[in-house]
């Protein structure tokens, strides 16, 4: 009996050593893979991009450059960083980027990724923040509000304004602090959890740690507002998807909204972007912005992003029977429409063949003359 009670304690044990392998794996894919690249600096300082070439100032960011890094600016012009000289990051112009809306999205989404095998992707919106603690100093006095970041407020509002453009939004307030090395790994649970909602993109929000609060600002149709920069990974297999992604916002929203969109920086790094391939990454306004200003921007962009994605809220509302009943409406009018343009042409050319001969006999009597009139036509073409 006492062998048996040792037995059966022996194997729940090994079951729950198995079974703590086998989710202690699991939770290793789900946090692989990272790395340390995607850090910001911590000392207050910035980075100034130069033009190799013509020592032209081109642009600032606080996040560690590195080379290879990418970026392209606010006017499609495309370079590359080669060498770094203490605050100075010397680029190379590679050309200007032909970016066009062709008024749908394009970019197909893979769902070869480990998160969605199963879902099909629908017309809501995931978002959330990697660095939670991110404020703006004109409105919280402070950059950083462990806890409360403003960056929330503007993730919240561009969620509320989601839903006022009756989209939905999936919006995680999870907090990744502190704001070290870390906060990815800490996030990328969070974005695993959202994209298991199987949305059309998921966005990660940030804002820019840039001193001068003029470098971001921009009016639009009357109003102050921050300018938004996107920012793509080059570390992971999804870049190139992501990039194109990317560039086909940055030309809707310089169509619809110009201005708006400050440019695209393609950092080392892969900010969880690995997990899906129409992820996000906004710098909103820098720091010595007012959340006021990146709130507005904010909204301009959430605005305007269900057109950019071809959501349609009103059919995301039915039900997988509703929608197949309504795309045989819609294919049963392409028909009856295809059928009238044919009917129409038909009455069209009989008229004009009734006025052209004078009479219904003499129009009768060009009907029968047709075949030997178009053989003739075709032994002149060939001789």
């Amino acid at each position: 009996m006492i062998r048996n009670k040792y037995f059966i304690m022996l194997l729940a044990v090994s079951f729950l050593f198995v079974t703590g392998l086998n989710n202690r794996d699991k939770d290793q894919s789900v946090l692989a893979p990272l790395n340390s690249y995607e850090l910001e600096r911590t000392d207050g300082g910035y980075y100034t991009f130069i033009d190799g070439k013509t020592k032209r100032e081109l642009d600032h960011t606080s996040r560690i450059v590195y080379p290879g890094d990418q970026l392209i600016l606010g006017d499609n012009s495309f370079y590359e960083v080669t060498e770094i000289q203490g605050d100075l990051v010397y680029c190379q112009f590679k050309g200007i980027e032909k970016l066009s809306w062709p008024g749908e999205l394009t970019v197909p989404v893979s769902l070869s990724g480990t998160i969605l095998t199963q879902n099909e992707p629908k017309g809501r919106v995931a978002l959330y923040s990697t660095h939670t603690s991110e404020s703006y100093v004109p409105t919280s006095g402070r950059d950083s509000i462990p806890g409360d970041g403003d960056i929330l407020h503007v993730l919240q509002k561009i969620g509320t304004v989601l839903e006022k453009e009756n989209v939905e939004a999936i919006v995680s307030l999870n907090r990744h602090e502190p704001h070290d090395a870390n906060a990815y790994h800490r996030s990328r649970r969070t974005a695993v959890s959202l994209l298991k909602h199987a949305p059309v993109t998921i966005i990660d929000v940030h804002r820019d740690g840039v001193y001068d609060p003029n470098y971001y600002l921009t009016e639009i149709e009357g109003e102050r507002m921050t300018k938004i920069r996107l920012v793509v990974g080059r570390q992971n297999q999804n870049m190139q998807a992501n990039l194109d992604f990317a560039k086909s916002a940055k030309a809707y929203y310089d169509q619809m909204k110009p201005g708006l969109i400050k440019g695209i920086y393609i950092a080392k790094g892969n900010y969880n972007q690995d997990l899906y391939p129409r992820s996000l990454l906004l710098e909103v306004g820098t720091h010595t912005n007012s959340l006021e200003e990146a709130q507005k921007g904010a909204s301009v962009f959430a605005a305007n992003l269900p057109a950019f994605l071809g959501v349609d809220p009103e059919r995301e509302k039915l039900t997988p029977q509703q929608r197949q009943q309504q795309d045989a409406q819609q294919r049963k009018g392409v028909f009856s429409s295809l059928l009238w343009i044919i009917i129409l042409l038909i009455i069209g050319s009989l008229g004009f063949l009734l006025i052209s001969a004078g009479s219904i006999k003499g129009a009768v009597q060009r009907i029968k003359d047709f075949p030997k009139e178009f053989s003739d036509l075709r032994r002149k073409g060939k001789s």
